[in-house]
């Protein structure tokens, strides 16, 4: 769900884990999936382009609500 709101918008956007340093794009399954990311985890969002703020403010909004899209 994640990668596929991601992929809607036209910006670059990446994502890594809080504290890390690894940043990977946020449109690429395979490179999400390798953060390994847990459930209680927390993540940093950026995005460089047009709509990088709505972008980030998106997926900010799906993962506070658990990847509820209907929220």
């Amino acid at each position: 769900m994640f990668v596929q709101t991601a992929s809607k918008f036209e910006t670059d956007i990446s994502v890594r884990k809080a504290g890390g340093e690894t940043e990977v794009d946020a449109k690429s399954s395979i490179a999400v999936l390798s953060l390994g990311v847990g459930p209680d985890e927390e993540i940093v969002i950026t995005a460089d382009g047009n709509d990088g703020e709505q972008a980030v403010e998106r997926l900010v909004e799906l993962v506070r609500n658990d990847f509820d899209l209907d929220s």
